[in-house]
């Protein structure tokens, strides 16, 4: 290879280098809070609209007075039931909206205690 084109195949792997990191980078994080009380989240069950590739850290609390079990999931995000939560514990789950749609999010011990989680496109 003669220098110039050298330099031309260097140019373009710098070019597509950068645009790989901007496809690439992550987005910020947005916190959604999930307050765990009465047999509902946020004392409404609420809808919660996220975008397309938006990253977010739910973190859910159990905010019961009362010896009462809490947990949540997300079956169509991979969110999966992990260790209930005791009156006072937390959990953060982080996770990316990848695709667009309507999912359930709900408690995995108590049977209507849940809403829905919209994601749209970008």
């Amino acid at each position: 290879m003669r220098g110039t084109q050298v330099r031309i195949l260097l140019a373009l792997l710098l070019a597509a280098g950068i645009v790989l990191a901007r496809v690439t980078r992550p987005g910020p994080v947005r916190t959604i809070h999930l307050s765990m009380k009465a047999y509902t989240f946020n004392a409404i069950n609420p809808t919660i609209t996220l975008r397309a590739g938006e990253r977010v850290r739910f973190l859910i609390t159990n905010d019961e007075e009362s010896p009462i079990l809490h947990n949540f999931r997300v079956p169509g995000l991979g969110i999966a039931c992990g260790d209930a939560l005791r009156p006072g514990e937390h959990r953060e789950i982080l996770v990316t909206a990848a695709t667009p749609g309507t999912f359930a999010y709900a408690c995995c011990t108590h049977r209507g205690m849940g809403g829905k989680l919209v994601v749209l496109l970008r």
